[in-house]
């Protein structure tokens, strides 16, 4: 699209005038043009949200958008005087403004003062806290997912029609639409048009979870096209139940989650999660239950969405949590992230009751508390489990939560304390999984090998991950011959799981009789001779070990897809990617670590695992309110002060085992125990 010279850029700069009241806010009267290369123009009104009915006067849509760059760079005119907006932003009002009448709209960027005077930054404070109440009291939402391209309306025409009505009919037009759009060469052969639409990046901004999450008629805009949000998302429940999602960009897929998410959290703020019509005591702590588990679930996968200001995660789902019941202190850019953090923390420990936040606390970022989540930073999987029996945070406890910054002061007990591995007195990990490239130290495959093989990375990564699988496997083969008791092939699952409840499949039972080669009753002849291939075109010959030669083995089998049973192609063979990318998810940044319990009637070692970060004397709790075992290390010989390192998987502990029976007096043993 071409635009037109801008009058605008011959204006004097726009400034915002002060609002006249806390309640009240911008609007823009974006004026008519039915050219799309008219620069647009337009007006700022002042109103009250104490004077909005949607039904009434003063209607205005709100516009959900990613800004695209930090600052404004597109000249537009705004009250006759000249205002930088984004390209994204240019592009959206072009768009939507209509031929011969104004339109009303609400565009954060243009209707709050985006300038650094303190007068501004107090201001944008107080709009920030707002912004629900502005996207509820709105006609509508119009989510922004750019101009789109020349068959965005017959793209937008099929989600429509799938969501509308689904059905294989629906996906196989789409399909057969796909075939016609590579035919012409406008998409590459293994993608889709859908990529188009899930990828944008306004699935993964945080501000858009609340603009969509608030709104009561909500709608995906793309050029001229739009679709009903409910449209949309049972569109997206379709094709990802019939796993036609797989098939797309891993963006897109995320894409799919987030919109999930975000709906959940509109179920909740218009009231349509069912309820009971007489709820007992019992049915109420179970919804809350559910409530407290999607909204910290939400608070964790909005914390991967992108943000220019890393407050904004925070802010940006202020009004919706608030709204929710979740009492945060009042949006202030003035204060330092790390205090940002650490309020949102302690907030969301005294709504829940619970310390499922902490899961999220795993991170080497000094500035902050070891309690306290870095939400911009990494994510480790959270282990399924109830190690102290659904217990919560009590009453006494919530009151002195927080005494002073920088402290978390909870209630539990340290159960056990981090063995060295065999032969090496300080180190606690017997095995590391190999999260980074880095940490597959093979000794084989160190470049490229022409003809064969272009992507070592990939394979060598592969093949350090299967290494790591069957090293564990054959632990924990010796940890149950000497336990007695333990079945080897659950606990196996349990902690590639990381869930004390796994039940196997069909494919998990294939995947590890296949993760035993050369002990397997399943032919990788296949992998044997593409293995062997690449051993002769490898320079590193003499570092290819009998060990090395089966995990490539079986690398090798999954990339062709080739294991055969009874001389037979098995059918599961391309499920065996998608174990190893779950299980691989889950064991991120961990180690296979002993812990030794104390005074324990049972087995006094067990295996477990934990940040890949740990120490020998690292210590094991269990505390109140956390639902997995937790790994501390003390700030000093007897300082009562520990540093909180991560949630852990402990065999004999996710069930309550080792917790006790609060009805019948067993939680005496507890004590304070202090975060830093």
């Amino acid at each position: 699209m071409s635009t037109s010279t801008s009058p605008a850029g011959l204006l004097p700069a726009f400034q915002h005038r002060r609002l006249t009241s806390p309640r009240s806010i911008r609007l823009v009267n974006l004026h008519p043009s039915s050219s799309l290369t008219d620069c647009p123009e337009l007006t700022l009104i002042e109103v009250s949200l104490d004077n909005i009915d949607r039904q009434g006067k003063d209607t205005f849509e709100a516009l959900s958008y990613v800004w695209g760059s930090p600052v404004g760079t597109v000249p537009i005119s705004c009250d006759g005087k000249q205002l930088l907006i984004t390209p994204n932003c240019d592009s959206a009002l072009r768009h939507l403004r209509l031929a011969h009448q104004d339109r009303i709209l609400w565009v954060d960027a243009i209707c709050i003062d985006q300038s650094h005077s303190r007068e501004s930054i107090e201001e944008r404070n107080t709009q920030v806290i707002l912004m629900g109440e502005i996207y509820q009291k709105a006609l509508c939402t119009l989510c922004w997912l750019g101009s789109g391209n020349d068959y965005t309306v017959e793209l937008m025409r099929h989600l429509d029609r799938i969501g509308s009505c689904p059905s294989q009919r629906g996906l196989k037009k789409l399909l057969l639409f796909d075939a016609r759009l590579r035919q012409q060469g406008k998409i590459y052969q293994d993608s889709s048009a859908l990529n188009d639409i899930f990828c944008h990046a306004w699935h993964s901004r945080i501000w858009t979870v609340q603009e969509a999450s608030f709104s009561h008629d909500c709608y995906i805009v793309c050029g001229h096209s739009r679709i009903p949000w409910d449209i949309y998302h049972k569109a997206i429940r379709f094709l990802v139940y019939e796993e036609f999602i797989d098939e797309l960009d891993p963006q897109a897929f995320n894409s799919c989650i987030e919109i999930g998410m975000r709906n959940n959290l509109r179920d909740y703020l218009l009231g349509r999660v069912p309820a009971e019509l007489d709820p007992s005591p019992e049915d109420l702590e179970d919804e809350r239950d559910r409530k407290v588990e999607i909204l910290s679930s939400c608070l964790t996968q909005c914390s991967l969405l992108q943000a220019t200001e890393p407050k904004d995660r925070i802010y940006g789902l202020h009004a919706l949590f608030t709204n929710l019941g979740i009492s945060l202190p009042a949006v202030d850019y003035s204060k330092t992230l790390s205090v940002v953090y650490e309020e949102a923390t302690v907030s969301m420990i005294i709504w829940s009751r619970t310390l499922k936040i902490l899961g999220d606390a795993c991170h080497d970022r000094t500035s902050l508390q070891s309690w306290v989540p870095n939400f911009s930073g990494r994510r480790i999987s959270i282990p399924t489990g109830d190690a102290t029996r659904g217990s919560r945070v009590n009453t006494k406890s919530l009151k002195v939560l927080n005494p002073k910054p920088g402290e978390l002061h909870v209630r539990g007990k340290i159960v056990g304390r981090l063995e060295g591995s065999k032969g090496d007195s300080n180190t606690a990990s017997s095995l590391i999984f190999p999260t980074r490239l880095g940490q597959c130290d093979l000794g084989i495959l160190s470049e490229p090998l022409n003809g064969h093989l272009e992507d070592v990375d990939t394979l060598r990564r592969l093949i350090g991950t299967i290494r790591f699988f069957r090293q564990l496997f054959h632990i924990l083969q010796e940890y149950c011959a000497n336990d007695g008791t333990a079945d080897v092939e659950d606990m196996f699952l349990d902690l590639i799981n990381q869930d004390s409840y796994s039940e196997p499949s069909q494919i998990f039972d294939i995947w590890l009789d296949i993760l035993q080669y050369p002990d397997s009753e399943y032919s990788l002849a296949a992998g044997e001779v593409l293995v062997a291939k690449w051993q002769k075109a490898d320079k590193t010959t003499s570092s290819w070990t009998t060990e090395l030669t089966s995990c490539a083995t079986i690398a090798a089998t999954t990339l062709l897809t080739a294991v055969k049973y009874d001389g037979r192609l098995l059918d599961y063979t391309s499920h065996l990617s998608k174990l190893y990318s779950e299980f691989s998810a889950n064991l991120n940044n961990k180690a296979l670590v002993t812990v030794n319990f104390f005074n324990s009637s049972r087995q006094t070692v067990v295996p477990a695992t934990a940040v890949d970060s740990v120490k020998v004397g690292d210590s094991v709790a269990l505390l109140e309110g956390c639902q997995w075992p937790v790994l501390l290390r003390e700030a000093g010989t007897g300082s009562g002060r520990w540093c909180f390192l991560g949630p852990m998987f402990v065999a004999g502990t996710m069930d309550g085992e080792l917790w006790g029976n609060d009805e019948v007096g067993e939680m005496a043993g507890l004590c304070d125990i202090c975060l830093i």
